[in-house]
């Protein structure tokens, strides 16, 4: 699925977040926001890690 480390690390994170997030918003209550917090919070970080990874795929 991922062509290098580094892709896979952020794919992982992606998956993570995502189902943190959904899980947050299903269970509800203050456990359920701090859960999705989490999630989104691992989604920004994935995000944003593809986008300055995204850089080094021209070079090879």
């Amino acid at each position: 699925m991922a062509a290098s480390s580094q892709q896979g690390t952020y794919l992982g994170t992606t998956l993570v977040g995502f189902t943190a997030f959904t899980a947050g918003l299903y269970v509800g209550g203050a456990l359920g926001v701090v859960v999705a917090i989490l999630g989104l919070l691992l989604l920004v970080i994935s995000a944003v890690g593809f986008y300055r990874i995204k850089q080094f795929e021209t070079m090879t």
